[in-house]
């Protein structure tokens, strides 16, 4: 019975001692986007205190291309040894709906590390919408169907995607506006070309001061430190309305349990810096961290979630 039981037991003390010694040597953290963008500096910052901790160089690679795919599928085919990371973002999840070919299986060849954080949307309008509050918008678009439009900053974006959720939960219909970008967008917002738009405070924070712009709630379960004023959608009487976009370190399947639990417990402590934290709210991403396990269950319920929107809302990328 005992023999029976061996080569699993050895494995199980294989992994535990390598989760000791982890690194042994360079560890690469993969961006699957250009050098410059929030996902590149997050993956930075991560890279620079988890050196320091583990006195082991970490570098940040970046591998853009196809809407974060080209970079992940590197990560599912690399050794799975917790040495190649990847800082990923929320299209890890709803590209395989979006897309009509996948290289990979993001949620069978690549398993969750942390969740680094989560950044909320906000949806402001034009000041000449005549709402003021969340239930006054659903209430027009309601009486007026089609008529309120809001942009986005592509066909599958979190952003394109928060305003279909928007739509579906508030039982309401809007008229989408794709741009190549939010800051192609922002303008006919700003305009008044178009209605409103949901996306991340910072790119905002700027007009609300101004009076550019009119928030009426952020997308988040709490609200936003820096724009307190300005309640959650749950507040405002839209409970299934909870759309935020996020980061996480995911690494390659079958990357021993133990090596994984040590870079998620020692990304935590990272996340715990008040440096860290700072630089993370000023880039408006909220600090998570936790398990692999915590983890994995968040990307697999965001799966469940987004996928459900995409489908009914038949979004394609073509």
């Amino acid at each position: 019975m005992i023999l029976r039981f061996l080569p699993a037991l050895l494995l199980l003390l294989a992994g535990a001692a390598g989760a000791q010694e982890f690194p042994t040597g360079t560890v690469k953290i993969v961006s699957p986007y250009t050098a410059g963008g929030s996902n590149d500096a997050v993956a930075r910052l991560l890279a620079a205190k988890l050196a320091q901790r583990w006195g082991k160089p970490v570098i940040v690679e970046n591998k853009p291309g196809a809407n974060a795919i080209t970079g992940s599928d590197y990560v599912a085919k690399a050794r799975p040894d917790g040495r190649t990371l990847l800082a990923v973002p929320a299209a890890h999840v709803t590209n395989p709906f979006l897309q009509p070919k996948m290289p990979f299986s993001p949620l069978a060849d690549l398993t969750a590390v942390s969740i680094v954080g989560t950044i909320p949307f906000m949806l402001v309008v034009n000041p000449q919408v005549p709402a003021r509050t969340l239930q006054e918008l659903v209430a027009q678009a309601r009486t007026e169907p089609g008529k309120l439009s809001f942009a986005s900053n592509g066909e599958g974006s979190g952003a394109r995607l928060a305003g279909e959720l928007f739509a579906q939960t508030a039982g309401i219909r809007m008229l989408h506006v794709p741009y190549r970008g939010s800051s192609a967008a922002l303008p006919d917002v700003l305009s008044g070309q178009v209605s409103m738009i949901f996306d991340a405070i910072q790119p905002l924070a700027p007009h609300l001061r101004t009076g550019k712009l009119r928030a009426l709630a952020v997308s988040s379960t709490k609200r936003w430190p820096t724009e307190a004023d300005v309640p959650t959608a749950v507040e405002s009487g839209q409970p299934a309305f909870v759309a935020e976009t996020w980061i996480a370190l995911v690494t390659t399947a079958g990357t021993p349990a133990p090596v994984t639990e040590k870079i998620a417990r020692d990304v935590a402590a990272v996340l715990e810096m008040p440096d860290v934290r700072e630089k993370l709210n000023g880039f408006g991403i909220a600090p998570v961290g936790g398990t692999p396990a915590s983890a994995n269950r968040f990307i697999a319920d965001e799966s469940a979630k987004w996928g459900k929107v995409i489908q009914s809302a038949n979004i394609r990328i073509n």
